[in-house]
């Protein structure tokens, strides 16, 4: 059975988002209590360098290093996280700008994917960092 479902890149860096959200802005998350979550420090290297990349996360290294929030939670939307992690949003590859279909000017439904991303991504940008506090409570 198949599912509608981010990749799992984009799972974990919102596990790892909302580690730092709840953390608070500025505030070092340690790799170490990140894997203690689940999460695999091998993709949150690969995670990270997006997030550091797009100005949401920022980085301290060394043996007391980890991840922190480099904005505050309420400025960046989850569309910003997901878009970092992979790139627009899209649920149907004719939709993925530059892409082109065979099918596009005979395509019965493209229309509705043309759609149903923008709603998506409406969604995606009414939620912010600072609603997974809010969710905690």
């Amino acid at each position: 059975m198949s599912s509608f479902k981010f990749r799992k890149k984009t799972d974990y860096g919102l596990m790892m988002i909302s580690m730092l959200a709840l953390a608070g802005e500025k505030k070092l998350v340690s790799v170490r209590a990140m894997q203690e979550h689940g999460l695999p420090r091998s993709f949150l290297v690969k995670i990270a360098r997006d997030l550091i990349k797009s100005g949401i996360v920022g980085a301290k290294e060394g043996r007391s290093g980890g991840y922190y929030l480099a904005k505050e939670p309420n400025t960046v939307s989850l569309l910003d996280v997901v878009r970092a992690l992979e790139g627009d949003v899209s649920i149907a590859d004719c939709t993925v700008h530059g892409n082109k279909c065979l099918l596009e000017e005979k395509c019965p439904h493209r229309k509705l994917m043309i759609n149903l991303n923008a709603e998506l991504s409406d969604i995606l940008e009414k939620y912010h960092l600072s609603d997974f506090e809010k969710l905690e409570k």
